[in-house]
């Protein structure tokens, strides 16, 4: 088997799980999570990894369980990640300067509010308002550098559909 025929192949199988058990690793993963882009980071997660390790995916004699299994250490692995950033001290958070109110700043600020919530907020202000990489946000959140990407456009979308009513 070429190349082309074994990366077709692949692609077939990976088509063939996504269609026979997102369903339920999606409902698994969100009953657990009770957040829809997260939800949809780690399924999505779940389905890279069944296709990073194919060989062992399609060997596996019961693949919506080996994509449970992997679903729930991908949880696993967010909570841990959620628990190590928890403990910062106070000492390192830094103290914020006392400035003169920019009234057009803040009323962005409330205006994206109206739209988001206060974690998606602070997500757009550190990527764009404080320049914050791609890949720093996405090891803070402890998600792929691609995850962060597509959560920052459908806040973009999010925000665009709605300021431009």
């Amino acid at each position: 088997m070429n190349v082309e025929e074994r990366i077709a192949s692949d692609g077939e199988v990976i088509e063939a799980a996504y269609g026979a058990y997102f369903e339920d690793v999606y409902k698994f993963v969100f009953r657990r999570i009770g957040n829809e882009p997260v939800t949809e980071d780690i399924v999505h997660d779940v389905f890279c990894a069944a296709l990073n390790k194919m060989e062992e995916f399609r060997n596996h004699p019961e693949p919506k369980r080996w994509l449970m299994v992997t679903a729930k250490n991908k949880i696993r692995e967010l909570y841990r990640k959620m628990k190590r950033r928890s403990f910062e001290t106070l000492d390192e958070i830094p103290e914020p300067a006392v400035e003169e109110p920019d009234y057009r700043e803040i009323e962005l600020e409330l205006t994206a509010l109206a739209i988001i919530d206060i974690e998606e907020w602070e997500l757009i202000k550190d990527y764009y308002l404080n320049g914050i990489t791609i890949r720093e946000l996405a090891e803070r959140y402890g998600i792929t550098e691609n995850n962060m990407r597509v959560r920052l456009h459908r806040l973009r979308v999010k925000l665009r559909k709605k300021i431009d009513r």
